[in-house]
């Protein structure tokens, strides 16, 4: 494209309705605008920096009769590159004070933009790797405990040093060192969602900006510890550097932050602190900034490889809560995992489970439970007064994810002998939130060997009637936060009586969980309820 000087300036002009009028001028950049922009109005310009409100503010102006100087357009340029005008008018008036239009100068300012651009890059990322750097890393930084204060979540800070670089360096030399550099740049993008940072301080130190890890210091520290994992896996991985392959570890310092609590700065250096403990204990070593949170992924750690064992060591248990109709006569159980560990004795879920869904051991643990959950189907078929109850099994969101979850099921149930229509599989709002379509298909295949379906803890996730349409459910479990209050707090009683309206509208069955007084049944029996599940009727126990 051919491009003026930049001092250049063309002519135009409009007329009493704001429309372009035509300037003949013969080549370059003002000949491809006063072409482009002949006989159209301000509205009718397609630039690509301007929204609608920016345009509405401009005509404002112009309706006003006021001038206006350095209005700048981004417009779609030709050969793909950026064309950046700057437009300057003054109001045109006859000689009686009548508006007859607008008349100024234009100039070609795509160099200067494409300078402004290159000082930007300059200023804010590293040259080698095109990854942010410190100043950019401190403004996100910034950005990011803002955010954090606003949602309650905790982001993270990760350093990454490379463990002897400077021998990598010697032995391959510079050049291939600094594609090294790169290459551990793009596998750490490769780890990290894309609101997420990561910068290059220079040398072999990377840092990671990881936000949005969730509210609480234990579900931070599990989600700062998947991240880093992936990282230290990514690296783990060998690197071609010509004709040679590199293998090497690395050291992280790691910094949670929550809100505003520490300033950027200071989170700096306590990460960095934290990396130079790791590298004090050797290579290949992660170490936290907080003792608090180094001491829970520590304890995460133990449970993880703890529970890696329990599935072939036989500790894990299946216990039974009942689910009972108005007369509490037991229609059938709700199947709770248990972990009989040899040290800590009988675990419940809310010490484990979590860990299991981080780290993937819950798709195992979750084939196991419905394994046992068969066997325990074919034995009530055994005596005619169990014959008809059913066990519901929870879905974890790892398994409805797997690619073979029919398939297994389908063995499971083939192997076993239990009638499918005794097995009822449990799913929670927040696992519909991905994939609507494929999880449909799953849950159709499931519903057609007799398997039903339902929806738990109804009203707290995010709860939409599209998957009450779409889905093949049969029930839906009300959860026991509303339960709990439901005697005294009109609010959770008006939602506990609408999801049963709502309920009966769909023709789904309900069952109130967490029941535990009298009084609660009483009131949601004469809501319409008929079924219920909680310490009023039973705890969960091993089924003899």
């Amino acid at each position: 494209m051919m491009r003026l000087d930049p001092t250049a300036q063309w002519p135009w002009e409009q007329d009493a309705s704001l429309r372009f009028l035509p300037v003949t001028v013969e080549s370059g950049v003002a000949a491809h605008v006063c072409a482009a922009f002949s006989g159209r109005h301000w509205s009718d310009i397609r630039a690509l920096n301007m929204g609608k409100a920016d345009w509405q503010k401009h005509v404002r102006l112009l309706y006003a009769h006021e001038p206006f100087f350095n209005l700048e357009l981004e417009l779609p340029g030709t050969e793909g590159l950026p064309l950046w005008i700057s437009l300057s008018g003054v109001p045109v008036l006859d000689a009686a004070g009548g508006f007859r239009g607008y008349r100024g100068v234009g100039r070609d300012i795509s160099v200067h933009k494409a300078t402004e651009a290159t000082i930007a890059d300059l200023a804010l990322n590293d040259q080698l790797t095109g990854l942010a750097n410190r100043r950019l890393l401190l403004e996100r930084l910034h950005s990011a405990r803002l955010a954090s204060t606003r949602s309650q979540e905790s982001g993270a800070l990760v350093f990454v040093d490379i463990d002897n670089f400077k021998g990598q360096n010697h032995a391959l030399g510079h050049a291939l060192a600094d594609e090294l550099l790169k290459e551990v740049g793009t596998r750490l993008q490769s780890c990290m969602r894309e609101y997420d940072t990561v910068a290059r301080l220079g040398g072999d130190v990377f840092v990671v900006l990881a936000t949005a890890l969730g509210q609480g210091s234990d579900h931070a520290a599990l989600s700062v510890q998947t991240i880093v994992k992936k990282m230290t896996a990514a690296l783990a991985l060998p690197f071609t550097a010509g004709a040679r392959e590199a293998r090497f570890t690395c050291c992280l310092g790691v910094c949670l932050f929550h809100g505003a609590d520490a300033s950027g700065e200071e989170i700096f250096k306590r990460a960095e602190m934290a990396l130079r403990q790791a590298k004090q204990h050797g290579r290949q070593v992660t170490r936290y900034f907080d003792p608090v949170i180094e001491a829970q992924i520590n304890q995460h750690g133990q449970i993880e490889r703890a529970l890696a064992l329990a599935l072939s060591a036989d500790q894990l248990r299946l216990y039974y809560q009942p689910i009972v109709d108005m007369e509490r006569k037991v229609l059938g159980y709700e199947a709770l995992l248990r972990w009989s560990h040899p040290e800590l004795g009988m675990v419940g879920p809310d010490l484990f489970i979590a860990v299991a869904e981080q780290s993937g051991l819950i798709v195992p643990m979750g084939e196991w439970v419905i394994a046992m959950a068969c066997q325990q189907l074919v034995a009530f078929q055994k005596c005619p007064v169990l014959a008809e109850q059913t066990i519901a099994v929870n879905l974890s969101a790892r398994q409805l994810a797997q690619a073979d979850l029919v398939d297994n099921i389908k063995r499971m149930l083939q192997s076993s002998g239990a009638p499918a229509n005794r097995l009822k599989l449990e799913i929670t709002e927040s696992m519909l939130l991905t994939d609507i379509d494929k999880t449909r298909e799953k849950l159709q295949e499931l519903t057609r060997l007799g398997i039903r379906f339902s929806l738990d803890d109804f009203g707290t996730g995010y709860s939409s009637l599209s998957y009450l349409k779409k889905l093949p459910l049969s029930q839906l479990k009300i959860d026991q936060s509303f339960v709990r209050e439901l005697l005294t707090d009109p609010v959770d009683a008006a939602i506990v009586k609408t999801i049963l309206q709502l309920a009966k509208s769909l023709g789904l069955s309900v069952i109130a969980e967490g029941v535990e007084l009298e009084g609660q049944r009483k009131v949601l029996a004469d809501m319409g309820c008929r079924e219920f599940q909680g310490y009023l009727f039973g705890k969960p126990n091993p089924l003899e």
